[in-house]
């Protein structure tokens, strides 16, 4: 892959770049969208994000319930390198594969940053990854999440129960 990356496509262009910073040793394998440049984590986002998973407002917002299998995780970094926030997808495989999301610093809520790293990481996963049917679970009372998901497009599906919690859940299809 040449320095400029690969072009994706699916609804909007993204730019997939390598990123010039070696992080732990390694090259890094970065994805860009019009806000927000998604990139695997190191030890200092690792750190920040065990921070924002304390934060009762967050939490109360969108609970860690249920069990996650094979994933790959992404930090949520702005276009000036601000890392605030991160998503994944986990419990994959060629058919479908489970998303989510966390914009943990909360001055970038309500400002389309969790749209934009949510179409990154919706077009990687139906175009890098191959994934037929990429859905996720949100609390019925989370406007702000279930707007960003249908902005993103996704479309209810269906209810799920995680640890006595009812999600609604939400899938796209390629």
């Amino acid at each position: 892959m040449d320095n400029q990356g690969r072009r994706l496509e699916e609804g909007k262009k993204l730019t997939a770049e390598v990123e010039k910073t070696l992080e732990e040793g390694r090259l890094m394998l970065a994805y860009t969208g019009k806000k927000v440049r998604l990139h695997h984590r190191g030890e200092a986002e690792l750190m920040r994000e065990a921070i924002w998973n304390s934060d009762e407002e967050t939490n109360a917002l969108d609970p860690i319930v249920g069990t996650t299998g094979n994933h790959q995780t992404f930090a949520i970094k702005t276009l000036g390198s601000k890392h605030i926030g991160t998503c994944a997808v986990y419990n994959f495989d060629a058919r479908d594969g489970q998303v989510g999301i966390r914009i943990g610093n909360k001055n970038y809520w309500d400002k389309g940053y969790g749209t934009d790293a949510m179409s990154i990481l919706v077009n990687y996963c139906l175009t890098i990854l191959g994934i037929a049917r990429v859905w996720l679970k949100v609390l019925p009372t989370n406007a702000r999440a279930i707007r960003c998901y249908e902005k993103s497009g996704f479309t209810k599906c269906g209810k799920v129960v995680y640890d006595g919690i009812e999600f609604v859940m939400m899938e796209r299809r390629r």
